[in-house]
């Protein structure tokens, strides 16, 4: 066993040393230089930011521009459309005035239907046609109301609301409304 630590020994001077590992370097840290490099790095990372923040400021705005100009285009294609729509539509209203036109009736009127001109003309004269319904209605309840309060409902009489129109004994056509006869006046 003696002569086995003995090589072990002789083993171990005669391998190469391995060089030990180095160590840093340290120095006395200076507060000043500490604090300007953190202040760099500071301003590094918000140049960096402020980078960021505009670049996609701008990326933003030419998006924004590509949806305008894309938007623009639709619109412009629209108004061509409308101005194509209103620019036939006046067409088709010029040929229907000119099938409309007086002279272009008359003359289909004429030539095909075989219309011929009157050689005089005469007019009707205009006849009042009594009163209306409602009112015939509403003389007629007012009317039954006199009766039945026991007013006569005669021409001249003080009550003014009793009082019945000349018409209001005259019905249309001759004959009474709803069955009633009113008296007549006047």
């Amino acid at each position: 066993m003696a002569s086995t630590a003995r090589a072990v020994s002789e083993a171990a001077r005669r391998a190469p040393e391995q060089p030990r590992k180095a160590r840093p370097k340290l120095d006395v840290v200076d507060r000043r230089r500490l604090a300007s490099r953190s202040v760099r790095r500071q301003a590094t990372v918000l140049w960096s930011l402020g980078a960021l923040v505009v670049a996609g400021a701008l990326s933003v705005t030419a998006a924004a521009h590509t949806f305008v100009a894309s938007d623009q285009q639709q619109i412009d294609t629209l108004q061509a459309r409308l101005t194509q729509t209103l620019t036939e539509q006046q067409n088709e209203q010029l040929v229907r005035s000119e099938l409309e036109s007086p002279e272009r009736v008359l003359s289909i009127a004429v030539d095909k239907l075989g219309m011929i001109s009157p050689t005089s003309v005469s007019y009707l004269a205009p006849v009042n046609p009594g009163i209306t319904v409602v009112q015939a209605q509403e003389l007629a309840a007012a009317a039954r109301l006199s009766a039945a309060a026991g007013v006569s409902a005669k021409p001249g009489a003080s009550n003014k609301s009793t009082q019945l129109p000349k018409h209001a004994g005259k019905a249309v056509g001759g004959s009474s409304q709803a069955g009633a006869r009113l008296p007549a006046t006047g």
